[in-house]
């Protein structure tokens, strides 16, 4: 182990035994300690890249096993259906890049916009919104987008690692989750705003909804799209001409019969998941046939099954699924939400201020909770009959957490982001450069719940 490293690692360790030993707060249970101390050595651990990510996933399971939480809480994570969704789509973009399908598709999005960074980001937002209509999971949109995007920054000699590699590879991945915030099921954040209010009995309609969250939406997407090629300048500027790519779509001749094969297996998943509301199938299903299909084909073969996805990625994803049900089995979450509750009474009379520390609070709730499932209902529940004594519909007051879904200071964050890191062998982007991202991305959340305040007093809400 280098000198780095160990520093890493003995910050880790500090930082687990300072959480272990200190007194056990009021309303947190000895273990539910436990589990914060662990939860922050393998933050730490992540943060120092002390070590392959996914063994510190595995590390943090069998310390939080050894401290006391049930093994089949602690490994849970991997019989999640969200982990298996994962596992069968990123075949599934392995697929599309074998068989060219991913470089196809990326020359004909070019061809379509201006052959310039704006244009290649605003293609991406349209396509983002346009799959957010029928697939409300993020993790299947952005094992559809992140293909594309990478293949399109091969397509233009954009160096690995570079400035515009990064604004394209990290905006697509934005591009391929926050559009899908605008409708009440255009993510699967929705089913959760729908569980909430079903549990305070608070009225929700598809309109109503649409109603609060559309136009702060498009002001994130738009500020984003906005400022993230101001703070990540690429080193020179894009000019391809649809003629370029017209010329790359010709050379790659007439479509292959494993290309037909994949975007047959593509399009017949899109529309189960899209019409998952009238066959209520679980949505990795498919992926278990398709990656069936891809096999019986030779579009898969035997070595890409070990070699083909990123295991590390999957290791480490079945950590932070684990994670986030092991800090709700344990009632960690009731700690938080309790310590919470008092802070909003006090900003009660100033919505701004109000929904921006929600949104903080959601963000930083982030590090322990990595899917925003459990942190929504721990913020939103215990203040929302007060929030709505003072005046703010439920909807407003959940408004900033849904604008808030995918930090990604840290891989461990946005499993999306990950996603993204893994699919394309961590070549798209550096740490520094999602860090800088992450804090524009922080940055608009605010601005955009200001100037949506302003949006809510004009449609007489607040």
């Amino acid at each position: 182990m280098n000198r780095s490293k160990l520093i890493g690692l003995l910050i880790a360790v500090l930082v687990g035994a300072v959480i272990l030993f200190l007194p056990t707060p009021a309303g947190l249970s000895r273990i539910g300690q436990s589990v914060l101390a662990v939860a922050g050595f393998a933050i730490m651990m992540w943060l120092l890249q002390v070590t392959n990510n996914g063994v510190s996933s595995i590390v943090m399971m069998g310390l939080m096993i050894i401290v006391g939480v049930r093994p089949q809480v602690a490994l849970g994570g991997f019989s999640s259906p969200s982990f298996w969704i994962l596992l069968c789509v990123l075949y599934y973009g392995c697929a599309m890049h074998r068989t060219g399908l991913a470089q196809r598709l990326s020359y004909y999005v070019l061809s379509l916009f201006p052959g310039t960074y704006a244009g290649i980001l605003g293609a991406f937002f349209i396509i983002g919104s346009v799959l957010a209509l029928g697939i409300p999971s993020m993790t299947v949109r952005t094992a559809i987008m992140v293909p594309i995007a990478w293949a399109l920054v091969q397509s233009l000699s954009i160096p690995p690692l570079s400035r515009g590699s990064a604004l394209i590879m990290l905006t697509s991945i934005e591009m391929a989750v926050l559009p899908g915030c605008a409708l009440l099921y255009g993510s699967l954040f929705g089913p959760v705003v729908d569980s909430v209010f079903q549990t305070k009995g608070f009225p929700l309609t598809w309109l109503g909804y649409a109603k609060v969250m559309t136009v702060p939406t498009l002001i994130l997407c738009g500020l984003v799209l906005a400022l993230n090629p101001l703070f990540m300048r690429p080193e020179k500027r894009l000019k391809a001409s649809p003629a370029f790519a017209k010329e790359k779509l010709k050379a790659l001749g007439s479509i292959k019969r494993e290309e037909l094969i994949t975007m047959l297996i593509v399009a017949v998943s899109i529309v189960y998941w899209a019409t998952d509301r009238v066959h209520h199938m679980p949505s990795f299903l498919i992926g278990m046939f398709g990656l069936g299909v891809f096999a019986l084909a030779g579009i898969i073969r035997d070595e890409d099954i070990g070699g083909g996805v990123s295991w590390t990625l999957l290791l480490f994803i079945g950590g932070v699924f684990g994670l986030a049900n092991i800090i709700q089995e344990y009632k960690v979450t009731d700690w938080l939400a309790a310590n919470f509750l008092p802070i909003a009474e006090k900003l009660s009379s100033s919505p701004v201020l109000l929904l921006m520390v929600m949104a903080l609070a959601f963000l930083l709730m982030r590090f322990l909770d990595p899917t925003g499932f459990i942190a929504i209902p721990v913020l939103f529940l215990p203040v929302s009959d007060v929030m709505m004594a003072s005046g703010i519909p439920p909807l407003v007051l959940i408004a900033p957490l849904l604008l808030s879904v995918a930090p990604f200071w840290l891989s461990h964050q946005n499993f999306w982001v990950a996603m993204g890191e893994g699919m394309t062998s961590n070549r798209a982007f550096s740490a520094g450069q999602r860090a800088v991202l992450a804090n524009v991305y922080a940055v608009v959340i605010l601005i955009a719940i200001v100037v949506s305040v302003g949006y809510w007093k004009l449609i007489a809400l607040l």
